[in-house]
C-alpha cells in the first residue's frame, strides 16, 4: 500500500507536467479500475469470513472443472493464433512476390523525377549520392505502401478479425460461467472479469503504431536497405570511368547520357543490395507479425489467468475460513478494513489530482 501511495505521488507529477487532460482522465480511469477490483476482492474476502459466501462440495468440484475449462480455452486461443499467423506469413509472401514483380517498372518511372544540381563529371560523387538517396527514398515508400495497404489493411486485418472473434467467444464463455456463479453465491466475479475484458480492447488497438509510430511498412523499410556509403559510390564511379573517358575523347560530354548511366548503375547495385537483404526483410516481417499476434494472445491469457485466480482464491478463502479461529478471522477482517480504507484514500487522492489538473 505504501509503495502504491508513492506511485500515485509520482504519477501526479507526471500527469500534471507531461500529459494532456485527456490522457490524465484515461490514466486515472485505469488506476481506478485496478482499485475497484481490489476493493471488490476485499469485500468478498470479508463476506467469506462472515459466512455470507458458502460453497458446497459439489460446487467446489464444478469450480475445479471450470478451472480446467479455462486452461483449455487458453490453449485453444494459442493454437488459433499460431494457425492464423502462419496463414498471414504465407499470404504475405505471395503478396510480396506479386509486388516485387512490378517494382522495377515503378521505380524506373519514379527515377525520371530524380534531380540533382551536381554535374555527372565535375561533382560526380555528389550526384551519385543525391540519386542514391532518392533511390532509397522511393524504394522505402514502395515498401511502406505495400506494408500498410496490403499487409496491414488486407492480410492482417482479415486474419486478426477471425482471431479476435474467437478470443471474444472464449472470454464470453468464461464470463457467462462467472455470471452463473455470481447469481448462485451472491458474488460479483463477472463484474471484476469484465473490467479486464474491456481493458484488452486497448491492447488490440493501435496496430498501425508498430515500429515506433512509423507503421508496419515503415518498420519493414527501416534498416533493410544498407548501402556502404563511399564504397557504394566508388563502385559506380569505377564502372562509369570508361564512359566518361570516351566522352572526353570525342571532345564533348553527353551529360544527359551520363546521368542515365549513373541512374542505371544505381538501379543495378541498389536492387542487388535489396535482394541481398531479403533474409533480413523476412526476419523483420516475422518479428512484426509475431508481435501483433503475441500481444493478442498475451492479453487474452492475462484475462484467463485472472479468471483462474478468482476461482482458486474463492476455494482458498473457503478452506481458510473454515480452519481459522474466531480470533484469527477478526484479525483478518480488521486487516481487510484497514487496506480498504487505504485504497479508498488513494482513490480520493486521484480525484484531487484530476480536479487540480482540470483547474490548471
Amino acid at each position: 500500500m505504501k509503495a502504491f501511495q508513492n506511485f500515485t505521488e509520482s504519477i501526479e507529477k507526471f500527469l500534471t507536467f507531461d500529459s494532456g487532460i485527456v490522457k490524465i482522465k484515461h490514466s486515472i480511469s485505469q488506476i481506478n479500475q485496478v482499485i475497484d477490483k481490489g476493493l471488490d476482492g476485499l469485500y468478498q474476502s470479508q463476506d467469506t469470513l462472515d459466512g455470507k459466501i458458502q460453497i458446497s462440495e459439489a460446487e467446489k468440484q464444478k469450480i475445479l472443472e471450470k478451472i480446467g475449462e479455462a486452461s483449455g480455452r487458453d490453449v485453444r486461443i494459442r493454437l488459433l493464433a499460431s494457425e492464423a499467423m502462419d496463414k498471414v506469413l504465407e499470404q504475405a509472401a505471395e503478396s510480396f512476390d506479386e509486388w516485387r514483380e512490378g517494382l522495377g517498372d515503378r521505380m524506373a518511372n519514379k527515377s525520371q523525377y530524380w534531380h540533382s544540381e551536381h554535374s555527372p563529371v565535375w561533382s560526380q560523387d555528389k550526384l551519385i549520392q543525391d540519386y542514391t538517396n532518392q533511390f532509397i527514398r522511393d524504394l522505402s515508400k514502395e515498401i511502406d505502401e505495400w506494408g500498410n495497404t496490403k499487409l496491414k489493411d488486407v492480410i492482417l486485418q482479415k486474419n486478426l478479425k477471425y482471431l479476435d472473434t474467437s478470443i471474444a467467444y472464449e472470454l464470453d464463455a468464461i464470463q457467462g460461467q462467472f455470471k452463473s456463479l455470481d447469481e448462485h453465491i451472491q458474488t460479483n466475479f463477472s463484474q471484476q472479469l469484465q473490467i479486464s475484458i474491456n481493458g484488452i480492447n486497448d491492447d488490440f488497438m493501435g496496430m498501425g503504431g508498430i515500429g515506433g509510430g512509423v507503421g508496419i511498412g515503415g518498420a519493414l523499410a527501416a534498416g533493410l536497405i544498407v548501402f556502404t556509403g563511399v564504397g557504394f559510390i566508388a563502385v559506380i564511379v569505377a564502372s562509369l570511368a570508361a564512359a566518361i573517358a570516351g566522352s572526353f575523347g570525342f571532345g564533348m560530354l553527353d551529360f544527359d547520357g551520363l546521368k542515365d548511366q549513373i541512374k542505371g548503375k544505381i538501379f543495378e547495385l541498389g536492387f542487388q543490395k535489396f535482394d541481398e537483404s531479403m533474409e533480413k526483410f523476412s526476419d523483420k516481417l516475422n518479428e512484426i507479425v509475431g508481435s501483433v499476434f503475441d500481444k493478442r494472445v498475451e492479453s487474452a491469457s492475462r484475462v484467463i489467468a485472472q479468471a483462474i485466480a478468482l476461482y482458486e482464491n474463492l476455494l482458498e478463502r473457503q478452506e481458510k475460513a473454515h480452519s481459522e479461529t474466531l480470533e484469527q478471522r477478526e484479525a483478518e477482517k480488521a486487516w481487510i478494513d484497514q487496506k480498504r480504507q487505504e485504497l479508498e484514500q488513494i482513490q480520493n487522492g486521484l480525484e484531487v489530482i484530476l480536479s487540480k489538473c482540470v483547474i490548471v
